[in-house]
C-alpha cells in the first residue's frame, strides 16, 4: 500500500540508491540484514549476532502478549520475518523506500502488510501491542512527530522498542556531523532528550541497554574503508555511495571515541493514557 502523498525524502533516496550494495557487500546481506551485528550473551556465530536483537523483540512480544506488531522502518523485511517467525500475529511494516517496500513484500508475502509511507506524519495501524525500530528512529525528520504518531498507534500498555544510535557529545563535532550528513541521521539525540519527548506522549522508559561494546568496530575491512574514504573525499564526496561509506566511517569513530552509543531502549504506554502534549 503506497500513500498518495508520500514525501520525497532524502532517506528514501539514500536507501533506494544503496540497498543493492548493502545486500551484496554487507556481512548481513545473505540474511537480508542491513543493521549491525550484536555479539551479545550466548552468540557464537555471525548469523546469531545479526539476530540477537530479534530475540529480544520476541521476548518483548511475550511480555506484552502481543498479537499485533509494527516494524517502524522495516527495511527489506528481514527483521520482521525473524520476529514473527512461527508466531500467529498481525504484522505490519512501514518504510518510505520503494526498494525496501518491494523487497519486504517479496520476503513476507501474506505474513505481513507493508506500507510505503512516512512513519512520522501518516497514519499507522492502531491497537499495536509492540512497535519497534532497528536503526530507523535516527532517520526520523521530526522526533516529536515520530513519538506522537507511534503513541497513537500503541494500545495502553503497549511498548515501543528502539535499537539505535544515541548522542553523548555535541553534534558540532566533526565526526558527528559527518555521520549525520552521510547517513541522514536527523534524530541523533541524547537519551534524556528522547525520554522527555516520549514522556510528553505518555510513554515511560522501562528498559535501557548499552550494546556499544558488543559491536565490531575495528575489523580489517573497517580500516580499509577508512583509508578509502580519506583518499576519495576530494573526488567522490557528492556520490550517494561515497556518502554512505563516509557516514559509516564517521559513525565508527563516534562509537570508538564515545561520542555516540548504540542502545536498546524500551518505552511502555501508560495504561490510562488519554492524550499527548503538543
Amino acid at each position: 500500500m503506497k500513500s498518495p502523498n508520500l514525501p520525497d525524502l532524502d532517506v528514501a533516496r539514500y536507501y533506494d540508491a544503496n540497498t543493492k550494495s548493502f545486500l551484496a557487500r554487507g556481512q548481513g546481506g545473505s540474511h537480508g540484514a542491513i543493521h549491525r551485528a550484536v555479539w551479545g550473551e550466548g552468540v557464537t556465530r555471525r548469523e546469531e549476532a545479526f539476530h540477537y536483537v530479534h530475540g529480544l523483540l520476541r521476548r518483548e512480544m511475550v511480555s506484552v502478549d502481543a498479537t499485533k506488531i509494527l516494524d517502524l522502518g522495516c527495511g527489506t523485511g528481514a527483521s520482521l520475518s525473524a520476529v514473527v517467525d512461527g508466531r500467529d500475529v498481525d504484522a505490519f511494516g512501514v518504510t518510505n523506500s520503494s526498494t525496501h517496500a518491494r523487497l519486504a513484500r517479496e520476503r513476507l508475502g501474506d505474513r505481513a502488510t507493508i506500507y510505503e509511507s512516512d512513519f512520522c506524519s501518516e497514519a499507522l495501524p492502531r491497537g499495536v501491542d509492540l512497535a519497534y525500530g532497528i536503526e530507523s528512529f535516527v532517520h526520523a525528520p521530526d522526533p516529536k512527530a515520530f513519538f506522537r504518531n507511534v503513541a497513537r498507534a500503541l494500545r495502553p500498555g503497549g511498548r515501543l522498542a528502539l535499537c539505535d544510535d544515541f548522542l553523548v557529545s555535541s553534534n558540532e563535532l566533526r565526526w558527528v556531523r559527518d555521520f549525520q550528513k552521510g547517513w541522514h541521521a536527523s534524530s541523533l539525540l541524547k537519551p534524556e532528550r528522547v525520554d522527555a519527548i516520549a514522556a510528553a506522549c505518555g510513554l515511560e522508559l522501562v528498559d535501557d541497554r548499552d550494546f556499544t561494546s558488543l559491536l565490531e568496530l575495528d575489523r580489517p575491512r573497517d580500516r580499509i574503508l577508512g583509508a578509502v574514504v580519506a583518499l576519495g573525499r576530494p573526488v567522490f564526496s557528492a556520490s550517494p555511495r561515497w556518502l554512505s561509506l563516509s557516514g559509516g566511517h564517521a559513525l565508527r569513530q563516534c562509537l570508538k571515541q564515545g561520542h555516540v552509543r548504540y542502545r536498546y531502549r524500551v518505552w511502555e504506554k501508560a495504561a490510562r493514557a488519554t492524550g499527548f502534549q503538543r
